[in-house]
């Protein structure tokens, strides 16, 4: 809460090369933070996979909405983290955790899975301003919308799989 306040600055950890050569965690099941540059937008990521759940209708709409809880709660409007779920059966490792230009940033969002409208970064952000179907995603838009580069994590084939904190991608 004192981070998020300004009355602490955030802390700072180093991956040491010796630890990752001794992983057993192969380095397709990896998630890899490209560069520094995502210190200026969102500089933290965390990573779980979790195998063998099995989400029924029930059980996935209770999910959702205690992840929407959290967000709203917990993760501060999605100030603080925002959560992803992806289908890892759909995407391929090594993960990637990375800072990108807004125009550079294209993909299709959750949002526009049916008609498969894709987006940049910037555009999509735009759409959630004044789109009525997308009101919902507009609280998030001013989280990073002025950022000079964009968060995104990036499967294997440099598919984007997610624009946190604003949404997911329709490929996972």
């Amino acid at each position: 809460v004192k981070i998020f306040l300004g009355d602490a600055s955030s802390p700072t950890y180093d991956v040491k090369k010796e630890v990752l050569e001794k992983s057993p965690i192969p380095d397709v099941n990896r998630m890899v933070v490209q560069g520094h540059n995502t210190s200026t937008v969102r500089p933290y990521v965390v990573c779980a996979i979790l195998r063998d759940v099995t989400f029924t209708p029930q059980r996935y709409a209770s999910f959702i909405d205690l992840q929407d809880q959290l967000h709203r709660n917990l993760c501060r409007q999605r100030t603080l983290v925002a959560i992803g779920t992806h289908d890892m059966d759909t995407v391929t490792g090594p993960w990637k955790y990375d800072a990108r230009n807004p125009d550079d940033v294209e993909f299709v969002p959750l949002t526009h899975d049916e008609e498969g409208t894709a987006f940049t970064g910037r555009a999509l952000l735009e759409h959630y301003e004044t789109e009525a179907a997308c009101k919902h995603l507009k609280p998030y838009v001013p989280i990073i919308k002025d950022a000079e580069l964009y968060p995104v994590v990036l499967d294997g084939n440099d598919t984007v799989m997610s624009l946190p904190p604003i949404i997911n991608g329709a490929h996972s």
